[in-house]
């Protein structure tokens, strides 16, 4: 018997305590007692991201918000600017076409980051673009985009180019360059390292980004990111807010108090770390071994060995469930999502299962060794 251990890139574990708070009756959305719950969750929300401007809650995944940052800011015929290095990158420019805005699209290699020089190239060659959207992390190949470095570089050449950042799966993984100075929206998903259910995201704007909501022409009715202001203001939401998880956010918005945002991002980095040891171990191909992002690690398993598989063995066997490749690399990769409620001793779990699933289908596997490298990273 096994006990299931998630270790996928979202949904993620969730602690106990946020489960508690979340199973507690259910508060009516228009209760005095929720909007305290609310209020506190937008200023629990203001101090985990650094922002000062209060944050908007959307009841939707984090695509929901991607969507309600273009629709909020951009007209028909407008063009953005966008990185496309994998499955999530491209969805920017998938969006954009259904809101019938251009997009002038950065082609990156799946598995490396942005360049500095591509993003000064498309600047110079789209500089009256409305925005310029990134993500922070690419979950899909595990990249961490320097985004810190090429926001900077917009902003030089185009101090009036929206940037938007899709920070889903690296929001509390690793810090958020620059702030308000240089990110005008900041978008943030519930089910990764916020340790909550899906159905929650959070978007963050800059005063930039509110003049161009207030001056664009309102085309959605439940995605009016300045209605949701004006509902805030008086304390509610505009719609049905995900009043559940935003009672579980403050439960875990405690415990990132008491660990520290610094050591949050310590303990992602060891974690990552820790991954990247141990398959290195095992002779896997780690992804993004320029650009690793803190928050999930990918990998190409051994010569001959099927990655989806290898993926049911470890689930199958040991009880772990991991993630699989999307897109170009479905059925090619395997992910490690450790973000949010992820210790090291989870992580050092996924790696000896893997070594063990590896060897069960025939790869030469020095399973101490490879438990070596990863608690020598622990150690270290």
């Amino acid at each position: 018997m096994y006990k299931d251990r998630l270790l996928t890139p979202g949904p993620t574990p969730i602690p106990q305590r946020v489960l508690q708070a979340m199973e507690l009756p259910m508060l009516h959305h228009r209760s005095d007692v929720f909007k305290r719950e609310l209020k506190s969750a937008c200023e629990g929300a203001k101090w985990m991201l650094g922002w000062e401007d209060t944050p908007i809650f959307l009841a939707c995944s984090g695509t929901g918000a991607m969507e309600a940052a273009l629709l909020n800011t951009c007209s028909p015929g407008d063009t953005i600017i966008t990185v496309n290095g994998g499955v999530f990158g491209a969805r920017w420019g998938k969006i954009a076409e259904r809101l019938q805005v251009k997009s002038h699209e950065i082609e990156v290699p799946w598995g490396e980051a942005v360049s500095i020089e591509q993003v000064q190239k498309a600047v110079r060659e789209a500089p009256h673009a409305k925005a310029f959207c990134v993500q922070h992390s690419e979950t899909s190949t595990t990249v961490l985009h320097p985004v810190g470095q090429a926001l900077r570089e917009v902003k030089a050449a185009a101090p009036q180019m929206l940037t938007i950042v899709d920070g889903i799966s690296s929001c509390l993984t690793t810090p958020m360059p620059g702030g308000a100075d240089i990110v005008d929206i900041y978008i943030a998903g519930s089910q990764k390292a916020l340790m909550l259910p899906p159905g929650l995201s959070i978007v963050a704007l800059s005063p930039l980004a509110w003049r161009a909501v207030e001056s664009t022409p309102k085309r959605s009715l439940y995605f009016d990111l300045s209605g949701e202001r004006k509902s805030l203001l008086g304390g509610e939401t505009s719609w049905t807010p995900a009043s559940t998880i935003i009672v579980g956010l403050n439960a875990a918005i405690e415990m990132f108090r008491a660990e520290g945002l610094d050591q949050i991002y310590r303990r992602h980095e060891l974690l990552s770390r820790m991954a990247r040891a141990g398959l290195r171990a095992m002779g896997c191909e780690v992804l993004a071994a320029e650009a690793p992002c803190p928050s999930v690690t990918g990998f190409f398993p051994p010569a001959g060995i099927d990655a989806d598989a290898l993926r049911s063995a470890v689930r199958s066997q040991h009880g772990i469930r991991l993630a699989g490749g999307q897109g170009a690399w479905k059925g090619k990769i395997i992910r490690i999502g450790h973000m949010g409620y992820v210790d090291p001793f989870e992580v050092n779990d996924a790696v000896a299962a893997l070594s063990l699933a590896l060897r069960s289908m025939g790869a030469r596997i020095d399973i101490g060794e490879v438990i070596s490298a990863s608690l020598g990273e622990l150690s270290s």
